[in-house]
């Protein structure tokens, strides 16, 4: 499994960082208008917003080259989480698609979502 790659500076994203977490619920909604609901997963998962601005162009073709590397959303990654240090097996992109912006010279930015996964 390959690990989300790092800037330059050494780290994974610019602040504002935004997390969030949560867990799956079901809900079965009945004729008289009564609902039941039970939990799609045994455990919280996290969702990281990942804002990165000012990229020279390898930051950004390094950041690209793993989005294709990973086929967009369908294979998982490492993501080594900002706010806590440790590393998060079994994530993938939030989306199919990657959208840069290309600044000017040497200056790109872009943002996306990290989701972790059960695996």
């Amino acid at each position: 499994m390959t690990t989300f790659p790092t800037l330059t500076s050494g780290a994974v994203t610019q602040y504002p960082l935004l997390q969030n977490t949560g867990q799956a619920v079901e809900v079965v909604r009945f004729l008289d208008g009564t609902d039941q609901r039970y939990l799609m997963q045994g455990r919280t998962l996290r969702q990281w917003q990942i804002r990165l601005s000012l990229l020279s162009d390898s930051e950004i073709q390094q950041i690209e080259g793993f989005f294709n590397q990973q086929q967009g959303d369908y294979a998982t990654f490492i993501f080594p989480d900002p706010i806590s240090g440790t590393t998060v097996p079994n994530c993938r992109f939030g989306a199919s698609g990657l959208l840069t912006e290309y600044v000017g010279a040497g200056s790109s930015s872009t943002s996306f979502w990290v989701i972790e996964t059960n695996g």
